[in-house]
């Protein structure tokens, strides 16, 4: 490094490299855990593949019983608020303000890693360059995790590490290829258009590619106004290296964006007059390059059969969604899908290096084979996975320990952290903490001490109660407990927030409708409330509840309150408030 440019030096308990959906959220994770966090991220915004910058769809398992929860629904659901008409740039705020809102985070944007520094078998710092202000940053920490998807981690630090396809043999992957190679599944540039009430015209680049039919474009579905299409078929790269060749497989996603637009305006009847084009992504949107080794290697079987791990700390669900390394090239549907079960369970094994003690990873660079991780990088499993790792990593600070160590000997403290935190862990439930009844029916009460906390076998799971109603919580002795912990409803169904079938899965958009219709807060979920602690001499405490956004609420209790009353309950819509859990934590 050049002397003469400025370096700044940081302490941190966890450095996090990379802002995308899995590294928000493992910050936010540990700093929430006590743990100082600084997070790098090379991009001016966060979210990563879900920013404005590339604007893919998050997704996750299938099934409203399987609907990813914890921070990432926390997230979502102050998007539907605060950003009912989907815009991109406001998502991009919300992102920001998850992280800028949490006190033990201090983060490094537009900041590069480039070198780390080695102390034996562990990493001892990281070494970033900020574009912005040209300056060098060192940051020293006890933990390192790689969420930049590239693992760039990886080579600076000697980790192990894999790219491209395992032969069918290694694993016993039926749905592997014959012979390994090093072919990815492709990058991404997409683009998205406005309707509007008057016709437009467009012209392409010169340099944009010319497609005069439907052959031209392999065939491909590019119906975008009835199946509502978002162009993820224009992927290219996976025949090249999608680090090093990144810039020129982003020429060439350019040009087929543009003429893919130019085909649709000017080349038959699309029935897309009145459409304009409104952003063309110029930063390739990857699926796939190098996947850390860990202490354990996800597999096709372990999705397909549902394998339970003693160390399971996340799930997935999406299919196998195996995209041809031809991508665009290849005529017609470019990908294959294998159904897993659904939930399928990730162990916390998968999530740090099995020759780097202190290096932990969350995203799509996790430790699986390449058909396991065709399923796990999805954005909604890379985000309960990053929850997964941050809560971990927190751990490992809190006990001096290794992430090794945590899954050996301290993953049942971790499986609970997870848990009390509203995240879901197949075969696992939350057990109770406070003893106390309520003033509901025998039934009811069941429900919301069973430790589901969403629907499950079919059933709605919950308990519903009417707007302006009341219920109580009587403890056993006099409460000492910090806080009274709600379960609440945020509609899992997602048919109180939007009608539109795609934006139920996770809502954000990609074509603007002249008469699309803006997201609605979940009905049943509480929005305010106010909750009466009678104390054992008579006297009252009353916390009010306003406004309120989320689905996990912490209310915190004065010592020795007798009775706790919940009332003046008010949903976002109709007539009753939806509730899965009660509890004194």
């Amino acid at each position: 490094m050049n002397k003469k440019i400025p370096l700044i030096e940081h302490e941190a308990d966890i450095c996090v490299i990379g802002g995308g959906m899995a590294g928000l959220i493992a910050s936010i994770a540990a700093a929430r855990h006590g743990a100082r966090v600084l997070l790098m991220q090379d991009r001016p915004v966060l979210g990563g593949n879900a920013s404005s910058e590339i604007r893919m769809w998050i997704r996750g398992a299938r099934g409203k019983e399987n609907r990813e929860t914890g921070i990432l629904q926390e997230i979502e659901l102050e998007n539907i608020y605060r950003n009912p008409t989907m815009n991109f740039s406001l998502w991009d705020s919300v992102l920001y303000q998850s992280v800028a809102q949490e006190k033990n985070i201090e983060v490094l944007m537009n900041t590069s890693c480039l070198d780390c520094s080695m102390d034996g078998g562990r990493v001892a710092s990281i070494t970033g360059w900020q574009l912005t202000t040209y300056t060098f940053h060192k940051v020293t920490a006890a933990l390192f995790m790689d969420c930049s998807g590239d693992s760039i981690l990886a080579p600076l630090s000697g980790a192990a590490y894999r790219v491209g396809r395992e032969g069918k043999d290694e694993f016993n992957e039926y749905a592997g290829v014959d012979v390994p190679d090093r072919k990815v599944m492709s990058s991404s540039c997409l683009i998205q258009a406005r309707e509007t009430d008057h016709p437009c015209r467009f012209i392409p680049p010169e340099w944009a590619y010319v497609f005069p039919d439907d052959e031209a474009i392999h065939l491909k579905d590019h119906d975008f106004i009835e199946s509502e299409t978002n162009f993820w078929w224009m992927e290219l790269g996976g025949e090249e290296d999608t680090i090093a060749d990144s810039e020129l497989i982003k020429e060439r996603l350019l040009k087929v964006a543009f003429g893919v637009w130019d085909h649709i305006k000017n080349h038959g009847d699309h029935g897309a007059e009145n459409w304009e084009l409104e952003w063309v992504g110029f930063l390739p949107g990857k699926r796939e390059s190098r996947r850390y080794e860990g202490d354990y290697m996800l597999s096709q079987s372990d999705l397909e059969e549902g394998h339970d791990f003693p160390d399971t700390v996340a799930f997935g669900g999406w299919t196998m969604d195996d995209h041809d390394p031809r991508g665009f090239d290849r005529s017609g549907y470019s990908s294959r899908h294998i159904i897993p079960k659904v939930p399928y369970a990730i162990p916390f094994r998968c999530l740090y290096s099995r020759n780097i003690e202190n290096l932990m990873f969350a995203g799509r660079n996790i430790s699986a084979t390449h058909m396991a991780m065709s399923s796990t990088r999805v954005m909604a499993t890379c985000s309960v996975i990053g929850q997964a790792a941050g809560t971990g990593a927190a751990l490992c600070i809190r006990h001096g320990c290794r992430p090794r160590d945590i899954a050996q000997s301290r993953i049942d403290e971790l499986q609970r952290e997870l848990l009390e935190d509203g995240c879901m862990l197949p075969g696992l439930l939350r057990e109770q903490r406070g003893a106390f009844s309520l003033s509901l029916t025998e039934d009811e009460t069941a429900v919301l001490k069973n430790g589901w906390e969403r629907p499950h076998e079919d059933a709605e799971n919950r308990v519903l109660l009417s707007s302006d109603g009341v219920f109580t919580v009587t403890p056993d002795v006099p409460t000492c407990r910090n806080s009274l912990r709600l379960a609440l409803d945020p509609d899992f169904s997602r048919e109180t927030i939007t009608t539109n079938r795609k934006f139920q899965y996770f809502a954000m958009r990609a074509q603007i409708f002249r008469d699309a219709s803006p997201l609605n807060m979940p009905a049943p979920l509480l929005r305010s409330a106010c909750v009466r602690c009678v104390l054992e001499d008579g006297s009252e405490r009353l916390t009010f509840i306003e406004n309120n956004r989320r689905a996990m609420l912490r209310i915190p209790l004065p010592d020795g309150a007798v009775r706790i009353f919940v009332e003046k309950l008010v949903p976002w819509g109709g007539e009753q408030v939806g509730l899965y859990g009660v509890d004194l934590v």
